[in-house]
């Protein structure tokens, strides 16, 4: 191998790295309660692009999420994709007041025990993923900033067909 291939090959390292992290395949079914007590089944949800957002009370960068989400749920309507916000709370009453302050028009529901947040493998809070009308994961978002709302309306338009 020349140096200059080495070196080539080096420098793409972490750009293969990154593009390893993209998780792919299945995404895991669950069903958890509302904030109120009612049950709601991913299963239930198929045929609808999703954004799941892991999220909890404590987390600065749900705060700027809250209300993007609300406005992805408003953008592209109910018909054919759908936020489901996932509390990792440990007290529901500790999200139910957040909520409130955000008066949310999509899917809250609460996972205290952070059994489902386990199953997607959460490596930051919020964490968001883009799952298909078959229900295979599409892009997973790490974190939160004013602005990310941009980058992921042209992925949610993609999977609607809303381009």
């Amino acid at each position: 191998m020349t140096m200059t291939r080495f070196l080539y090959l080096l420098l793409l390292l972490p750009l293969l790295t990154f593009a390893s992290e993209e998780p792919t395949g299945a995404a895991p079914t669950f069903t958890l309660n509302t904030l109120d007590g009612e049950p709601v089944s991913t299963d239930s949800l198929r045929g609808k692009v999703l954004y799941v957002d892991f999220w909890a009370s404590w987390c600065g960068p749900c705060k700027v999420s809250f209300p993007d989400m609300h406005a992805l749920q408003e953008e592209f309507g109910e018909e054919q994709f759908q936020v489901v916000a996932v509390s990792v709370d440990s007290n529901p009453e500790d999200a139910r007041r957040f909520v409130r302050r955000f008066e949310p028009n999509f899917l809250v529901l609460s996972d205290p025990e952070g059994a489902i947040a386990e199953r997607f493998n959460i490596p930051a809070m919020p964490t968001s993923f883009l799952i298909d009308q078959q229900g295979n994961i599409r892009h997973m978002h790490k974190g939160y900033k004013p602005g990310d709302i941009d980058k992921l309306k042209p992925l949610i338009a993609a999977l609607t067909g809303e381009q």
